[in-house]
């Protein structure tokens, strides 16, 4: 039976097409919307999914975007930013280093119960006069072609749309059936839980251990997202309003087959291996619903076409959840998909705009992938995994956050054309900063690196935490690009030091070879030099007068080492022009 034609047909009813579907009714009333979903309320409210902790990006789609702030604040959690350990996985947890923050971020971010969530967004959906077909199957898309309609064969029929939209997740029937798949660097698969009770942190460290639990003033430590941190993986814990609690184990291939971890008994038996604290914690917990994500990362040449389709969220694709990202590529690809629906609806739609914010989505997408693979001897070093975190948090917010936020992406084609040239230049300060990270990281000679017990991320004050609160700063298109340009000079600066950290910490024998692996290079254009080299070999007190604030920043939160060597010959060496003075000043020695 053929149905009457809708403007937008939504081919999924999770998070993704849901939030689409009421942002579309919202800012179009007048534009008929079905959403095709197979399950039916209602859902179970602890029901588990990835996707319950949402950072800053995300959370900005949902309160303010979508209107959603009040509601999110009364019904779920808010949360208390990222929380890393570092160090000894099979030591005591006081004796990790412990990277997040110290005080309660202002910038909002919530830990979302799924389950809860999508009841209640299937509710606002159908106040708002979106037509929600539950309990119907997508069986197949067939993309119209010369303007005519879209056809969607469901489980009850046939339906027309003007618009179709791929929000199906994993089961990407769009991306496969337009052969859009393409690789990710991130070889890693992840398995997951969930208790029926709060696992806390502080559960895992005795009393007797009176500094660290003085850490948490507020005693909100537990509403982080935690990551404990080991070689070549990390473990979640995450809590929800329901008091339950995710737990999730995440690996790369390299350090740990898919096969040691992807049975419940098979997974506490490999907590019980490297998590031994947390494994006891959850000894006699029953493990409910169990799931698995073999080789989850995945990316796209295309998220939206003039052609008048779209796919969202993990239909598009999906990078890791290290930095909880996914509801912000959610949220990206909808506003995305949105403003050209509006467009198109009021006919308006320029083929340009939709190639350029195409173009920005698979960037950033491509970006992210690398910056969240080829870290597993990264993780368990607190200094080395601190300095990732400063940069890649400083660059999140600079670029990445501050498009979405200041809504670039409403622009027009040539605005959006330049800020795609500036996304260029951050893309390649961050595959540098990548770089120098995973070759430390390889070439650290000690398995757990890192002095300090606890590191603020952001720590106060700092540029970093100056940073964060920039993101509630309402800028135009040109102030925009003018902090963009600011904030990319201070990152220049940042990786500066992050690789003058990386010298000093692997010394003189270990600095060719990092020049090496990392690719350094000259023409990188990295400000180590002349007054910033010279007042590296200053007394403490004159040094700290004369570096930058950014040197003086990351020196307070990663400390600092001495190799008795100038950092002078230590970059020279690394840049193999310093390889015979360097031999010379060891003979003397």
């Amino acid at each position: 039976m053929m149905r009457e034609q809708s403007d937008v047909i939504v081919c999924g009813g999770g998070l993704a097409g849901l939030t689409l579907a009421y942002q579309l009714r919202k800012e179009n009333p007048e534009a008929s919307v079905t959403v095709v979903e197979r399950t039916t309320r209602p859902l179970p409210e602890a029901c588990h999914k990835v996707g319950e902790s949402s950072v800053e990006l995300g959370s900005h789609y949902f309160g303010e975007v979508l209107g959603l702030k009040d509601y999110l604040q009364a019904e779920h959690l808010k949360k208390n930013g990222l929380r890393f350990l570092c160090g000894d996985s099979r030591g005591p947890v006081a004796e990790r280093p412990e990277i997040g923050p110290a005080e309660f971020p202002i910038v909002p971010s919530y830990q979302l119960d799924r389950g809860k969530l999508e009841n209640d967004l299937r509710a606002f959906c159908e106040e708002l006069g979106v037509e929600l077909l539950e309990g119907e199957h997508v069986r197949a898309i067939r993309l119209g072609k010369d303007g005519a309609p879209h056809e969607v064969e469901t489980s009850a029929g046939t339906l027309k749309g003007r618009w179709v939209v791929d929000a199906s997740g994993r089961r990407r029937m769009l991306s496969k059936q337009l052969g859009l798949r393409r690789p990710s660097p991130n070889a890693s698969s992840a398995a997951w839980f969930r208790v029926a009770e709060r696992v806390l942190l502080n559960e895992l460290v005795p009393e007797g251990e009176r500094l660290w639990h003085q850490r948490d003033i507020d005693g909100n430590r537990w509403l982080s997202t935690v990551h404990l941190m080991g070689r070549g993986y990390w473990v979640w814990l995450i809590p929800l309003s329901t008091g339950y609690t995710s737990v999730g184990i995440v690996a790369d291939a390299e350090h740990h087959p898919f096969g040691t971890f992807n049975k419940p008994e098979k997974a506490l038996a490999w907590l019980r291996e490297h998590e031994p604290v947390l494994a006891e914690r959850l000894e006699g917990r029953e493990l409910e619903d169990f799931r698995l994500m073999h080789d989850y990362s995945y990316l796209t040449e295309r998220m939206i076409s003039a052609d008048r389709w779209a796919c969202v969220g993990e239909a598009a694709a999906f990078v890791d959840p290290l930095y909880s990202l996914g509801s912000d590529f959610l949220g990206m690809s909808n506003c995305y998909a949105a403003r050209c629906i509006g467009d198109d609806l009021r006919g308006t739609l320029e083929a340009d705009v939709v190639e350029a914010l195409n173009e920005t989505w698979v960037r950033v997408a491509e970006d992210a992938a690398r910056t969240l693979s080829g870290n597993g001897e990264v993780f368990p070093h607190g200094d080395i995994f601190g300095a990732k975190l400063w940069w890649d948090f400083f660059n999140y917010w600079s670029f990445m956050c501050a498009h979405f936020f200041q809504e670039i992406w409403r622009e027009d084609a040539a605005t959006l054309r330049r800020f795609l040239g500036m996304q260029a230049r951050y893309y390649a300060l961050n595959s540098h900063a990548q770089a120098i990270l995973e070759a430390w990281g390889a070439l650290k000679p000690t398995p757990f690196g890192g002095r300090k017990r606890f590191i603020g991320l952001p720590s106060f004050p700092s540029t970093l935490a100056d940073q964060h609160l920039s993101l509630q700063e309402d800028l135009d298109v040109e102030g925009t690009w003018a902090k963009m340009e600011s904030d990319l000079a201070i990152g220049q600066q940042l990786v500066a030091e992050i690789l003058a950290h990386a010298l000093r910490d692997l010394g003189p024998e270990t600095a060719a070879e990092l020049g090496r692996r990392a690719g350094l290079d000259a023409s990188w254009g990295l400000p180590l030099a002349g007054e910033r080299i010279d007042a590296d070999a200053l007394p403490r007190r004159q040094r700290i007068e004369k570096l930058p604030r950014i040197a003086r920043d990351m020196e307070r939160a990663l400390g600092r080492v001495d190799p008795g060597v100038p950092l002078s010959e230590l970059l020279a060496r690394a840049l193999g022009t310093g390889a015979e003075a360097g031999a010379e000043a060891e003979a003397r020695a």
